[in-house]
């Protein structure tokens, strides 16, 4: 209810704001100008707040979500995604979202679905990402566009060795084997806008492996054949960040309507996380950053 009240405000009140500083330029009346400027002192109030809430408030309540999930196979997995470590999220945050994970019990492997930075400075790439080595579970990781200068700079090397430092198994169109309640394979494929993508690599696999595919871009699983995993993680959406009302759906970088959460197509099993970070502009509103939970069996 609060999410969706902020929304609508958020979608009239700016407009509204701007008619009546027309109307003050305009009117000469010095009466109605002073009754104007009080409604305009008003209406600002909550802009303020909800600009607050948006920036400062929102984009640091991080929040855990669990899915149960039937693929004929049980593991828990922790999926995170878009942390986007950089400009607008720092370390500090990133330790929140490591006692988040560090929190929850029983867990077979950590993914990261890529999008792990935002134009950070190269010297503060392994410094920043420090965090990511007190996770007391395995970590598999592959990159999404931010990483690799889609756009943004090219920072895929430093990345890599940057991952691999920290203890992070790093996968790019290569598979790991995780030992758990069900041997899990994770095949994590690289970004689909790098042009990289070895969908071909499905075909190692037979239907007999629990195989999870990682794939940064949900719109990589339209590039699969007739081998299809028995499920695909991804991120990327950022589940709109900011949700106003018959807005934000159109700006979600998506060409197949992914949006957020689970997805069962012609082309498998989807999750798809609204992630944890900002790109573009620092705010969120109506989906906060989030540590998804994901119950397999």
């Amino acid at each position: 209810m609060l999410h969706t009240t902020i929304n609508y405000l958020s979608y009239f009140l700016i407009p509204l704001l701007f008619l009546l500083i027309y109307l003050i330029i305009r009117y000469r009346d010095r009466l109605l100008k002073k009754k104007l400027l009080l409604i305009l002192s008003i209406l600002s109030i909550p802009v303020l707040l909800l600009f607050i809430y948006a920036r400062f408030v929102e984009p640091n309540t991080v929040k855990v979500r669990s899915s149960d999930i039937e693929v004929g196979f049980k593991t828990k997995i922790v999926l995170i995604a878009d942390t986007h470590i950089g400009v607008y999220s720092n370390k500090s945050f990133f330790k929140k979202v490591v006692n988040k994970i560090n929190s929850i019990e029983e867990v077979d492997a950590v993914v990261l679905a890529g999008d792990i930075t935002y134009n950070p400075k190269r010297e503060d790439i392994l410094e920043l990402l420090a965090p990511l080595k007190d996770i007391k579970y395995p970590v598999i990781a592959v990159l999404g566009n931010h990483d690799i200068g889609h756009p943004g700079p090219d920072i895929e090397e430093d990345l890599e060795l940057a991952l691999k430092r920290l203890g992070v198994i790093y996968l790019k169109n290569d598979s790991v084997k995780i030992e758990g309640n069900d041997d899990i394979t994770f095949l994590g494929l690289a970004d689909l806008w790098s042009g990289d993508v070895n969908i071909e690599k499905l075909n190692s696999f037979d239907d007999k492996e629990n195989l999870i595919v990682i794939a940064h871009n949900p719109d990589t699983v339209y590039k699969y054949n007739k081998n299809i995993p028995d499920l695909t993680l991804s991120g990327h959406t950022h589940g709109g960040q900011i949700r106003l009302p018959l807005i934000y759906e159109h700006f979600i970088p998506s060409r197949y309507g992914f949006n957020e959460g689970f997805y069962n197509i012609e082309k498998g099993k989807i999750f798809v996380t609204s992630g944890l970070g900002q790109t573009g502009l620092p705010f969120r509103i109506g989906i906060k950053p989030v540590v998804d939970i994901l119950n397999l069996y």
